[in-house]
């Protein structure tokens, strides 16, 4: 069904979605789908579309067609909010073509996926008007009982279609997908970046990176070790065209609430000081197998400062509760005591900026009460605090924040809490 059908149903089969990282209820959802739009804004309509797909899928529609197209839509959306529930834009010239892709499927014309299920309906129709025809051979052909002679020299015909067929199933080979390029982008005390480049097949399921310090690798002898549990890894469903760059960050914070991200080491800083090495492959789809590992590089964080007033992530906090300056903190209006606070910090964000922006506050918090200069965040807390209010933080309660309405708090205090930003970060 199009945008417009499902603007125009009163019953759809769910009844909240996410947009990108963002969760909106079923009243926000066709708000956007009524809302008439501008030229130049391809947010609104892209937008429109990934509604429609996802509604289809939760009806039942094939999508195996479309998973790509939803991805790189969810990816470029991420946190903006379009109108009419939010004021976020996007140049039409950026996703026309996305937008085409995902209202061909919408419509049935990929991969027969929705509207062609009505093709089918028709073929019954024909079948009543064979009914009559019986009237018309009386009992004329029982006296053809002679022309089954003949049907004793079509049976050879199968011998003849024995088994050359299935040979041509060896035939097929599962393609690779192009081995992907990274490069070091910038670092802080506790993260790297990392441009990770497609290579001319893409990655239409995302990639996954591996790392390891530098020393472990060299005592490896220059190998990647057999054993996984020796190295981190980290999954990451971002689709990425042909060529297609993207700038990825390895540590505790973003891997821990980036949306779609998964990582057994994402509560986890990297070391100050120290040098890592990364590799990344292309995840496999359903025709190609995944790829080689591409190149391997290393890219080295930056010094911690060594002194008391300095700054820890909230991976460190996490991992420490047994060093807590403090046994209770307010985030907003509201007071949590610490297994309260180590609920919250457990909870991955998946979308949620109030999470997200509660991750920040509480590590700035305690790290501000172990002796930090609280000086380059200051009016940062208290607009933090003020927009939380009286919302209560998951687990502990429901609240919720759309993330573009949190995240120029939350990269502020995030840099804080890294050491980018402020009296440097920890050694810890």
């Amino acid at each position: 069904m199009s945008t417009i059908e499902w603007r125009d149903e009163p019953t759809w089969p769910i009844h909240e979605l996410t947009l990108g990282n963002v969760s909106y209820n079923e009243q926000q959802l066709r708000d956007i789908l009524e809302y008439p739009g501008f030229p130049n804004d391809g947010l609104n309509p892209l937008a429109k579309e990934v509604i429609a797909a996802k509604l289809n899928i939760a009806n039942g529609a094939g999508h195996d067609c479309a998973d790509a197209f939803i991805t790189q839509a969810d990816l470029i959306i991420a946190d903006l909010v379009p109108k009419p529930v939010g004021n976020d834009t996007v140049p039409i010239g950026n996703v026309q073509e996305l937008i085409l892709d995902l209202g061909n499927y919408n419509k049935g014309g990929l991969c027969c996926a929705t509207h062609c299920s009505a093709i089918p309906t028709p073929t019954p129709t024909p079948t009543p008007t064979a009914t009559p025809t019986p009237t018309p051979t009386p009992t004329a052909t029982p006296t053809a009982t002679a022309t089954p002679t003949a049907t004793a020299t079509p049976t050879s015909t199968p011998t003849a279609t024995a088994t050359p067929t299935p040979s041509a199933t060896t035939t097929p080979t599962p393609c690779q997908l192009d081995k992907p390029a990274i490069a070091c982008s910038t670092s802080a005390a506790s993260n790297i970046a990392i441009d990770v480049i497609a290579g001319e097949s893409g990655a239409p399921n995302g990639f996954v990176i591996e790392w390891i310090t530098a020393a472990d690798f060299i005592a490896n002898g220059n190998q990647w070790p057999d054993n996984p549990a020796e190295v981190c890894q980290a999954s990451f469903p971002s689709s990425l065209g042909p060529n297609q760059t993207i700038e990825i960050v390895i540590g505790d914070d973003e891997l821990f609430d980036s949306f779609g991200v998964q990582s057994e080491c994402s509560g986890d800083p990297l070391l100050c000081d120290t040098a890592y090495v990364f590799r990344c492959r292309v995840n496999e789809t359903d025709s190609c197998d995944s790829s080689p590992w591409g190149n391997i590089i290393s890219c080295a964080t930056l010094p911690c400062n060594p002194g008391q007033n300095c700054t820890y992530t909230q991976g460190y906090w996490k991992n420490h509760p047994d060093v807590w300056p403090l046994q209770s903190l307010t985030l907003g209006a509201v007071s949590y005591n610490q297994s309260q606070l180590l609920q919250i910090l457990n909870r991955p964000a998946q979308g949620n900026g109030l999470l997200i922006l509660a991750h920040q506050l509480i590590a700035a918090k305690l790290s501000i009460a172990n002796g930090a200069d609280p000086t380059a965040v200051q009016q940062y807390l208290i607009n933090g605090d003020n927009m939380i209010g009286g919302l209560i933080v998951p687990p502990i309660g429901n609240g919720y924040l759309s993330p573009s309405q949190t995240s120029e708090l939350t990269e502020t205090l995030t840099e804080y809490n890294e050491g980018t930003i402020g009296p440097g970060h920890c050694a810890d």
